[in-house]
């Protein structure tokens, strides 16, 4: 397992300022996942567990994108907190009841021999989510845990910047970083405007150049990368 990189959560503006202020972060009972195949998995390894209860914290790897925003944070009007992957397993290892590793995006073919290893369920998505590089966190606690949710202290170390989306208004998003100032120890984390959905680069450089009209589609270089 590669322990270094970056690793993001999509959620609500809410959900972000609870984690900071209070160095946790909130683990949630899967059955609420639009998901439905997803939430199948989750049921069926919560069924083998001591509790028969399972919780999950789901992030992403990998750069921004506008699926991640629109489905996992407040349809696109929430924030995204990005973590030092290293420093984040390193804390919330120190949880018996935690399990963490990549997804693995299985072909529904090959499901019969992936669900025959019990400690793989959790960590299976269907294929056609394999963009979404998916890191997840499982907390099967102990039949006493009553709790609706899991919480999961972390150091405030573990988290590197903060971004909101870019569909959120300016003004707003001002509110929301000089919030973030306030809190203990926030001082200096960087709070940004995301800019996938707007960028200002693109904008600035389509406007200086010089666009002719009888450009082909054919003619424009693509990034092959």
């Amino acid at each position: 397992m590669v322990l270094f990189g970056a690793l993001r959560r999509y959620t609500s503006t809410l959900a972000a300022l609870d984690t900071l202020m209070h160095r946790r972060i909130t683990l949630l009972n899967p059955a609420t996942w639009a998901d439905r195949n997803d939430r199948e998995v989750m049921a069926h390894f919560a069924g083998g567990t001591p509790g028969g209860r399972v919780f999950a914290y789901c992030l992403a790897e990998g750069g921004e994108t506008a699926h991640h925003w629109q489905v996992f944070a407040d349809r696109g009007m929430g924030a995204c907190l990005v973590f030092d992957k290293r420093r984040l397993v390193e804390a919330v290892s120190a949880d018996p009841h935690i399990r963490h590793r990549e997804v693995a995006y299985v072909n529904w073919r090959k499901l019969p021999d992936v669900i025959s290893v019990q400690t793989s369920l959790p960590f299976i998505k269907r294929q056609v989510y394999r963009a979404e590089r998916e890191y997840r966190l499982i907390a099967a606690p102990p039949l006493e845990h009553a709790a609706a949710t899991y919480e999961l202290p972390i150091p405030l170390s573990c988290i590197t910047s903060v971004y909101v989306s870019g569909e959120v208004p300016k003004a707003h998003f001002e509110t929301f970083k000089n919030l973030v100032r306030t809190l203990r120890d926030c001082g200096k984390l960087p709070v940004r405007h995301s800019g996938l959905l707007q960028n200002r680069r693109w904008s600035d450089s389509l406007r200086t150049s010089s666009v002719r009209h009888d450009t082909q589609v054919d003619q424009i270089p693509i990034w092959k990368g």
